[in-house]
């Protein structure tokens, strides 16, 4: 009986006893992964909206910093609105004279939108430290390939690039690169060749220009065009590439881009809420994408309203087979305001609705250069 006894004590668990402890295992399993997997999209999620809001930051600040320098040293009254500038790289001319180089207008920004994508801002600056007030010829030039005879040298170097452009319509603007400066007779060369690659020989299909034209220098200047590609801020140095255009792509996750001119037209179009409608009176009136014409509709550009969509990473799993991250068009002041019709919305990559969440970013950025230019 003793025996038998110690036999029942040593049999172990029953079948029940592991089925019932299995049970409670897979139990605590699935609720711990559960609570894995919640809290780790929780945590991708912080994340990508911490990746958003640092994307769309930097490119807010990119584009800021950029704008805010616009218009330095062309800014004067009496260029803008030439057109587009003639210029010569390495053999082939830019597309106003019928090359293959893109066109340069001269302006301190240009709003480029198409219905339904991305617009585009192209910035252009000198980079000169003496360029605020432009020189001009003291004598007329008999034939485009000589040298410019100018009211004073200073500032202007080797390898600068200066602008020309005529004070009588129809005005023409012109872009040469210094190969030579000669300080005691004003004189400033600009030969073709390896030390200027800008310059065509002969001077080629550029305009002689006369005596009290204006000539700019431009230093090193800057024309960079800002756009979206592969769901990146892009940034494309327009004069110094050749015919095939350089993209380098500056800002992951940002998926759209929009401006708009900041206006002192004295038009009420109801995107500025003013007590007072008055032209040049050194308050924005307006805001819209229509690009100026000529040198007065230039002048009443004060400002520039922008703003980046940054898309968060982190795709969100269907609800019942339908996307419900974002179900509603992300809006801006652009695409919001008074106006009978919107001017541009926003456009998500992969439409209505969208698996991912956005975040927008805006600013109005003062063109300090267009404010305070030359009379």
């Amino acid at each position: 009986m003793k025996k038998n006894l110690m036999r029942i004590h040593q049999r172990g668990m029953s079948l029940v006893e592991i089925l019932v402890a299995v049970a409670i295992g897979l139990i605590g399993i699935l609720i711990i992964t559960q609570a894995y997997i919640t809290s780790d999209n929780f945590n991708r999620t912080t994340l990508g909206e911490g990746g958003a809001q640092t994307n769309g930051t930097i490119a807010l600040f990119t584009l800021e910093r950029e704008l805010r320098q616009a218009g330095y040293g062309i800014a004067s009254s009496a260029a803008l609105g030439c057109g587009a500038i003639n210029y010569y790289r390495n053999g082939q001319y830019s597309g106003n004279l019928g090359g293959p180089l893109p066109n340069i207008q001269l302006a301190p920004v240009v709003i480029t939108t198409t219905p339904g994508v991305p617009d585009q801002i192209t910035v252009m600056y000198s980079t000169a430290s003496e360029a605020i007030v432009p020189t001009t010829l003291s004598k007329s030039m008999p034939n485009a390939s000589a040298e410019l005879s100018v009211d004073g040298t200073a500032g202007f170097q080797v390898g600068n690039m200066v602008l020309m452009v005529n004070k009588t319509p129809p005005q023409t603007c012109t872009m040469l690169e210094i190969t030579s400066v000669s300080v005691p007779a004003s004189n400033i060369q600009h030969n073709p060749g390896a030390g200027g690659v800008y310059n065509p020989p002969g001077a080629g299909l550029f305009p002689a220009y006369q005596k009290d034209d204006m000539v700019f220098n431009l230093g090193n200047p800057r024309v960079r065009t800002y756009s979206i590609g592969n769901n990146s801020l892009r940034l494309f140095d327009m004069l110094f590439n050749s015919a095939a255009p350089v993209t380098f792509d500056m800002v992951d996750g940002i998926v759209d881009l929009r401006a708009h001119y900041g206006k002192d037209n004295g038009v009420n179009n109801n995107t500025v809420t003013n007590a007072v409608y008055a032209a040049d009176d050194g308050i924005v009136d307006s805001y819209s994408s229509v690009t100026p014409v000529n040198a007065a509709e230039w002048a009443q550009v004060h400002s520039v309203r922008i703003a980046v969509l940054a898309r968060i990473g982190t795709y969100e799993r269907p609800t019942g087979g339908a996307c419900t991250a974002t179900t509603v068009t992300p809006t801006w002041s652009g695409s919001t305001n008074l106006l009978a019709t919107p001017l541009s919305p926003f456009v998500l990559p992969e439409g209505l609705p969208s698996c991912y969440r956005y975040r927008m970013f805006e600013t109005v950025i003062p063109l300090r250069n267009m404010i305070w230019r030359p009379a």
